[in-house]
């Protein structure tokens, strides 16, 4: 009878490790996250097995391979990412290379000098997704601070970069997160970010200005410069208010979007959105007129230009000079009305015209030589109308004032090339020939020798003149200092009046008395009768 055989417990352990082996390799397939591919323009700084994939300073993947891709034109990044990172895998997901950089707020990434370059990444919406394509530089900033982020559209970014501060008031109560194209390539989107609880200054009707560098304007109250920091003048910056009669208006709402005026005084010229075309022919030079220069009317802007060109003629090679302007009829009233249509501003203008409504080319600046056409109305000018071309209204114009200097001084020298010159040049040298003849003549000579004694005897009558008026003189004076107002004469007279007053009056009782009683002279005065 055989034996049977019993389980050795030794076979135990080879079992045991090979479970555990087993639960190792599935718990370690089973805690790996997915593997991702990003595709870059170039791996500076990347390194298989140590550039780390981060967001918000967490570590949440790998680098594992870099390769070119199949066109040689790209550089493709392998990536295995941990297994809590796999929700966040979607079409919005951005991934960039971060590393050391100076910006306007300052400089970031310093920490990469010593750990290395690593990649960024910020989740995003979507789908899944596992291959994706790295931005070429960081996107816009994220901020964890109370706050509210806003939109600007701008047509120029200039100076405005990330980290820009944003000032109210001359406070910087916020900063510029990013910027990036609009799809249509027309406009530049700025995302702005104002912190709490500034951004409840922010309303419906705040408006935004590029505060960088320094506005130098000149006008009749001197020189107005205006700055919001040192740091705007350096770094550049955005400023923002809003108007004190607006101030009640809605506060705005997280993502508003506002224009960004390029300073400070243009929005003042945003609120003149009514804009009428006009077209001026002009004849003369137009040096110093360009896009831009100003349309005015005693002085105040009533528009601006908006093209200037040359037009020639080939049939009959003559050359004017057409330029296109508008003008904003928010910009005057006419006996209260404010705003205009397009259709009265032309029937305005043709009534103008009539009564001699021209345009002129004057200079705008003698400093810098910039024209600027003014609208004037000459009562002399000469009978016009208004045209219309292309649609266009085309209004008369009439030589500048150098054009009628120019032509006034051409006249003139027209006139006198003229004259005879010679003619009167050879009669002048005969009349000057003849007078010093006569002077040199000895019969001249002998009437003058007679004039001395004439001479001394009318210089002897004029100081007898002279001294008669002396006495006549002194006697006035005399006059006067016994007559004048504080004379001892004056004095004497008026006080002999007064005492031939005072002597009159009880004179003047007595008459009236014997008037009435003519036989007091010889029986007396009557007594008064008895009670």
């Amino acid at each position: 009878m055989t034996k049977k055989r019993r389980f050795s417990l030794v076979w135990l352990i080879p079992i045991v490790a090979a479970v555990a082996g087993a639960w190792l390799v599935y718990t370690t397939f089973a805690s790996r996250g997915p593997l991702i591919s990003i595709t870059m323009q170039s791996a500076s700084g990347i390194e298989p097995g140590k550039t780390a994939i981060r967001y918000r300073d967490v570590q949440l993947g790998l680098v594992d391979e870099v390769t070119l891709s199949d066109d040689r034109q790209h550089v493709v990044v392998r990536a295995r990412m941990s297994k809590e990172a796999e929700p966040e895998l979607r079409e919005g997901t951005q991934f960039w290379v971060e590393s050391a950089r100076i910006t306007a707020g300052g400089v970031s990434g310093l920490g990469t000098l010593l750990s290395g370059s690593f990649i960024g990444m910020r989740p995003g919406p979507g789908a899944p997704k596992r291959d994706f394509v790295a931005l070429e530089s960081p996107p816009v900033y994220q901020v964890d601070v109370p706050g509210k982020r806003f939109v600007l559209q701008a047509e120029k970014l200039g100076s405005v970069s990330a980290g820009a501060p944003i000032f109210f008031r001359g406070i910087q109560v916020g900063s510029v997160l990013g910027h990036e194209l609009d799809p249509n390539g027309q406009d530049i989107k700025i995302f702005a970010f104002v912190s709490s609880p500034y951004d409840g200054f922010v309303r419906r009707t705040t408006h935004f200005w590029n505060a960088s560098g320094i506005d130098v304007s000149i006008d009749a109250g001197g020189v107005d410069i205006r700055t919001e920091s040192m740091q705007s003048i350096l770094i550049g910056g955005i400023a923002f208010d809003t108007p004190l009669a607006a101030s009640g208006s809605n506060v705005a709402e997280d993502g508003a979007e506002f224009p960004l005026f390029a300073s400070y005084e243009s929005i003042a010229e945003a609120q003149y959105t009514v804009k009428v075309p006009f077209r001026v022919y002009f004849e003369g030079s137009a040096g110093g007129l360009e896009r831009g220069s100003p349309v005015v009317a005693m002085g105040l802007r009533l528009g601006e230009v908006t093209d200037v060109h040359l037009e020639i003629d080939p049939t009959t090679m003559s050359m004017r000079i057409p330029v296109m302007m508008v003008l904003e009829p928010q910009r005057w009233q006419v006996k209260g009305e404010r705003y205009k249509t397009p259709e009265a501003m032309h029937q305005a203008m043709a009534n103008w015209v009539e009564r001699g409504l021209r345009a002129q080319l004057q200079s705008g600046n003698l400093l810098t030589g910039q024209m600027q056409i003014a609208l004037k109305v000459f009562p002399d000018a000469a009978p016009a109308s208004i045209t219309t071309e292309d649609g266009l209204i085309v209004l008369p114009s009439v030589p500048s004032e150098t054009e009628q200097l120019t032509d006034k001084v051409q006249a003139f020298l027209n006139k006198l090339d003229k004259a005879p010159i010679d003619e009167l040049v050879v009669d002048l040298r005969n009349t000057v020939k003849e007078a010093d003849q006569l002077l040199a003549s000895p019969s001249l000579r002998k009437g003058l020798e007679g004039v001395g004694p004439l001479l001394d005897s009318l210089n002897k009558t004029s100081n007898a003149a002279r001294a008669t008026l002396d006495g006549a003189t002194a006697t006035m004076q005399s006059a006067n200092g016994m007559i004048g107002a504080d004379s001892a004469m004056r004095y004497d007279v008026a006080r002999l009046l007064k005492e031939l007053t005072s002597t009159a009056r009880p004179l003047r009782t007595l008459s009236d008395f014997l008037e009435t009683t003519p036989n007091a002279l010889i029986l007396g005065k009557p007594l008064p009768d008895s009670q």
